[in-house]
């Protein structure tokens, strides 16, 4: 009786809805914004899923592309609940599912095989992925990392430095796989040979990078290019330490830029990177989230 008073809808006589008006009126009374989403199936909140193996350096992604979620969800009346999934272990998924914690899931990385995605799309979750998933049914935001890498692969080919080589993370990432396909694609667009002795993928430690550096120095490879701003630190502060000069005895080039490359402006002014905008693709993803929320998907 309460509910149709309030909202002026449903069977409730003129006089039983002015005495509750009234009654409203005198003692203050405001609706429980809780136990009204709850009849409406709403939390009014959004789950960002993080992967739980990232590392210390990856935190200035996650943390540019949280700070804009919120914010957008904030404009949208909607707040953020932070998660994790490592892996195969989506527990801390499945739970917010389960006890009905959000209206919806942006997750912050794609897997080849994602088992994230196979329980969302299965458990029919709305949800969108930062980064790009070739299994269907998917709403993904991203960067255009192919072409990406193709255009500034094929710069550097274009100015004459033709042994290169390339250093990447985990495979498992997609993000990787459209660094490494970008990268070949360029050669092959140029017919130029592609040395695959000089590329290193599935490098996840900093004893795996160094020893892939010390290879390319005596490969006589001219330029190494990373595959993201970790790699690329890493690169810089091994190269240092060995008194390898940036330009003058060997290139380094980027597929990511971000704020810790500025933590060394001495030899990161050096590198030639790609620069994405990522509060753009946060704030595109939430916006997306909850239009999908609203229109039942």
């Amino acid at each position: 009786t309460v509910s149709r008073a309030i909202s002026g809808k449903g069977r409730i006589g003129m006089k039983t809805r002015e005495r509750v008006l009234a009654y409203i009126n005198e003692h203050n009374y405001t609706p429980n914004a809780v136990a009204q989403n709850l009849a409406k199936s709403r939390t009014c909140n959004i789950g960002f899923i993080i992967p739980g193996e990232y590392q210390i350096i990856d935190i200035p992604f996650f943390q540019k592309c949280m700070f804009s979620i919120s914010e957008t969800a904030s404009e949208m009346d909607y707040d953020v609940i932070v998660s994790s999934v490592k892996g195969n272990d989506i527990r801390h998924l499945e739970r917010l599912i389960t006890n009905q914690k959000v209206d919806g899931i942006i997750l912050a990385r794609t897997l080849e095989d994602d088992p994230s995605i196979h329980y969302l799309l299965e458990n029919h979750v709305p949800f969108v992925t930062l980064g790009t998933t070739e299994l269907p049914g998917v709403t993904q935001i991203d960067n255009d990392h192919y072409h990406a890498c193709i255009e500034m692969t094929t710069l550097l080919l274009l100015k004459g430095i033709q042994n290169l080589g390339l250093i990447g993370g985990s495979r498992t990432h997609v993000v990787n796989r459209k660094r490494y396909d970008g990268f070949i694609k360029a050669h092959e667009n140029l017919e130029l040979p592609v040395n695959y002795q000089n590329i290193y993928l599935d490098l996840t430690n900093l004893a795996g990078i160094e020893r892939a550096v010390d290879d390319l120095l005596e490969s006589g490879a001219r330029c190494i290019v990373c595959m993201d701003d970790s790699i690329c630190s890493v690169v810089l502060n091994k190269l240092s330490r060995e008194a390898v000069l940036v330009p003058q005895d060997i290139k380094i080039a980027s597929y990511y830029d971000s704020s810790l490359m500025e933590a060394n402006p001495a030899l990161s002014s050096f590198v030639t990177s790609i620069r994405f905008d990522i509060q753009e693709m946060g704030a595109i993803a939430c916006r997306t989230l909850v239009d999908l929320r609203k229109a039942g998907k």
